[in-house]
């Protein structure tokens, strides 16, 4: 009989996001003579599925129809409607099925929702956040309000916040002191720094900026673009990569011809290997209303890079005390001035390039993974 501990995880996507990137890592580095680790998504062929798969047991509720057949359309339409009309007990018994010791929700809204209403009360259940409750509380909808949702966190044995900012919004939010801990993101630095030395042909002209994750409202590029546009017309060079996917590129795309700065501005589809474009950038740029644990700004800085940033979650822990780049005022006007100072001083980013390549050394994913896999063996 296996003394292993099983573990499952459910995620609503498993494509190029903060949280999914965060459960990927969880999932790479597990000790998997310890645990036999499942993981359930909504839908399969993302980005991120492929690698999810190869190390543990992985299924999902429907599959992406990329034949445009009729029955599978058909098939999952009536398998989302039912995963999101459903009482979520009956949801988490038809369509994740089996017993496990450990029961993982890796985002706050609906994998919260799914996990809380198991009815197993011999497994433990763990909930992770990473988003903040305060400044961002978009999870409240999915519940169909602050009482159920905090209902709903009161059935989890742990809460798992990324960042102090995220735990103390929480906690305000909902109390919950005594189950509510801190794990940072898992981030690989091994793997980051070698990938970050493969070879990146990209022309252009002036400094590179980089910007990388999902588009969606909460990371602000629409309004970085109009920043960059406005930097553009006050007669700075300089040039901007954004990679990612989702809604909101068509958006970003119809500011950029409005604005006629295809000169300035790539944009590019989620990429397997991000980090050689950061490796080869002056900067990275993030300008978010909110974040929990910005893994990308992590990234950034264990590949030495500056990072000029607006003000949210875990910025300053990630920074911890070295100056690192720019965390600025969170409004169009920070990140404005922020940029141009770099722009107008460059040797700025010579100095906060030094700070992160210090910094860079604090980042041990030896340690982190070492806080999970304690979190797992004592719940």
């Amino acid at each position: 009989m296996s003394s292993k501990k099983k573990v499952l995880f459910f995620i609503e996507s498993l494509d190029g996001g903060g949280a999914e990137g965060a459960l990927e890592n969880i999932v790479a580095n597990l000790d998997k003579s310890k645990f036999d680790i499942t993981v359930v998504s909504e839908t399969d062929k993302e980005s991120r599925t492929e690698r999810i798969a190869a190390m543990s047991h992985y299924h999902c509720f429907g599959h992406k129809n990329i034949n445009n057949s009729v029955f599978r359309e058909i098939i999952n339409r009536i398998i989302f409607k039912f995963s999101w009309s459903a009482p979520p007990s009956l949801v988490r018994k038809v369509l994740v099925r089996g017993k496990y010791d450990i029961e993982v929700a890796g985002c706050e809204g609906y994998a919260a929702k799914l996990i809380g209403s198991s009815t197993d009360k011999k497994s433990k259940k763990i909930a992770w956040i990473h988003t903040d409750f305060i400044n961002h509380p978009w999870s409240k909808e999915v519940h169909g309000g602050s009482d159920s949702e905090k209902n709903c966190y009161e059935k989890f044995d742990a809460i798992i916040c990324v960042s102090q900012t995220i735990k103390d919004a929480f906690i305000q939010t909902y109390g919950f002191e005594d189950k509510v801990k801190i794990i940072h993101n898992i981030v690989d630095n091994h793997k980051i720094i070698k990938m970050g030395q493969e070879t990146l042909e990209f022309e252009h002209k002036g400094p590179l900026f980089i910007m990388a994750g999902s588009f969606l409202p909460v990371k602000g590029y629409e309004r970085a673009t109009r920043i960059f546009g406005k930097l553009r017309d006050d007669g700075f060079d300089f040039h901007v990569i954004i990679m990612g996917i989702g809604y909101e590129r068509d958006k970003v795309e119809k500011i950029i011809d409005e604005l006629k700065l295809h000169d300035q501005m790539t944009l590019m589809d989620y990429q397997p290997n991000p980090y050689k474009y950061m490796a080869n950038a002056d900067a990275y740029v993030c300008a978010s209303y909110a974040e929990g644990y910005s893994t990308t700004v992590s990234e950034a800085v264990i590949l030495g890079k500056p990072v000029i940033t607006t003000e949210c979650s875990g910025m300053k822990e990630i920074f911890g005390d070295r100056e690192c780049g720019i965390i600025c005022e969170n409004s169009d006007n920070g990140l404005y001035e922020a940029l141009k100072s770099v722009l107008t001083k460059p040797k700025l980013l010579e100095k906060f390039q030094k700070e992160s390549q210090q910094r860079s050394l604090a980042f041990s994913k030896e340690l982190l993974v070492a806080n999970i896999e304690n979190l797992f063996e004592t719940i």
